[in-house]
């Protein structure tokens, strides 16, 4: 942002400069100065240059608080600060919840499964480990050979929304448990990340749309004000029938859970228009197997492979956040060129071109569909000189 009061350093000891050398002359004939001052060196420059270092840090400050006065421009605290007057508030980072299995082998007699265990998955792309505490006691009944246990994560963050088969160790042996896993809708509630300065200030900008009446703006808003809520597609076409309103959620994992659903339910129910039929509601899943094989000029081969693999996960949601990649959003096709582009930008090595076999070409998307990924498989070949 550029504004009329940012100024260099050079510019003000330049402007410093042209006053002195202007009215000095007038000074000294007045009596105000003993002689000529010496701009090249000396005390007088030296207690110059201590002023125009001062100007330019109020220069900096002014130009700092300037900018956190609009809130396009404001961050932090500052931005808290325009949000709290439209009655819009940061959503705090929220744990994950769900259900894992503790199982065993022999199933003979009773096994105590206390509060406080701790599960954990294997170290993943980024070398991090999430681990789990059971939040109640369990019993493995006798002959029974395995009980479904409620977890909570011990970290704040989307990054504990793991995806199925992740959680499958035990850091606090249980006496008589083998082993434990999460499977498929595991979660009952997504972990969330605190909402980022971009996020909020959507969130910011909707406040002042919701102002217009009941429009698409005003069910998005109602929508992400709720605790981890992800993304929100609108579908105000009549989608099922006249009158009808549909508001597609996705969570911090992806598909929402149930709880969140209800959760976004009860705040549209109360807020939309009596005339206005809205259903909340998750999208319809599109699963993306890919399989692709790279050719690379240089690098190491397996780095290669597994940073494009991390990039490639991050295009959807529940694979560990990359920089620069956003995951993929309700409604959103997937071209051949986004994998490609995701590809090419890894850091290991020189990749020259890709050829995918699933998906053999771009995939659609209807408005209420999120593409999730199934299954991920790479190889590579060196690419030969042309």
């Amino acid at each position: 942002m550029t504004l009329p009061i940012e100024k260099t350093l050079e510019e003000i000891r330049q402007e410093m400069f042209d006053r002195v050398g202007a009215v000095q002359a007038e000074y000294a004939a007045k009596g105000w100065l003993p002689r000529l001052m010496s701009l090249t060196k000396g005390a007088i420059r030296g207690m110059l240059e201590l002023w125009n270092w001062g100007l330019y840090q109020l220069y900096g400050f002014m130009m700092s608080v300037l900018a956190e006065a609009f809130p396009s421009e404001a961050s932090g605290a500052w931005l808290d600060l325009h949000c709290r007057q439209v009655d819009v508030y940061r959503l705090p980072a929220t744990r994950a919840t769900g259900t894992v299995y503790f199982m065993r082998v022999e199933t003979e007699g009773n096994v105590m499964i206390p509060s406080g265990r701790i599960v954990k998955t294997k170290p993943d792309g980024t070398g991090a480990v999430h681990r789990y505490v059971t939040t109640e006691a369990a019993v493995l009944p006798d002959g029974q050979a395995e009980v479904a246990v409620p977890v909570q994560a011990e970290d704040y963050g989307a990054a504990a929304n793991v995806t199925a088969g992740m959680i499958n160790e035990i850091a606090t042996i249980v006496p008589g448990v083998d082993s434990v896993e999460n499977r498929a809708d595991w979660l009952i509630s997504e972990g969330s990340d605190k909402e980022d300065d971009a996020a909020l200030f959507e969130r910011y900008a909707l406040a002042w749309q919701e102002k217009n009446g009941c429009t698409k703006h005003a069910y998005e808003a109602w929508a992400r004000s709720v605790v981890g809520v992800a993304s929100v597609k609108i579908v105000d076409q009549h989608p099922r029938g006249q009158g009808t309103v549909d508001v597609v959620i996705t969570g911090a994992a992806g598909a929402p859970t149930q709880l969140l659903i209800d959760a976004v339910d009860a705040v549209v129910q109360a807020k939309a228009p009596i005339n206005d039929d809205a259903l909340v509601k998750g999208p319809e899943l599109v699963e993306v197997d890919i399989v692709g094989e790279l050719e690379i000029v240089s690098g190491d081969p397996p780095a290669i492979l597994a940073e494009a693999e991390q990039r490639l996960r991050g295009l959807f949601y529940g694979g560990a956040a990359v920089k620069g990649i956003v995951p993929m959003r309700v409604g959103q096709d997937i071209p051949l060129d986004l994998l490609r582009w995701a590809v090419l930008g890894v850091t290991a090595g020189r990749v020259k071109r890709t050829t995918w076999t699933s998906p053999a070409e771009d995939v659609g998307v209807s408005d209420d569909g999120l593409t999730v990924l199934n299954s991920i498989s790479l190889s590579y070949v060196w690419a030969s000189e042309e």
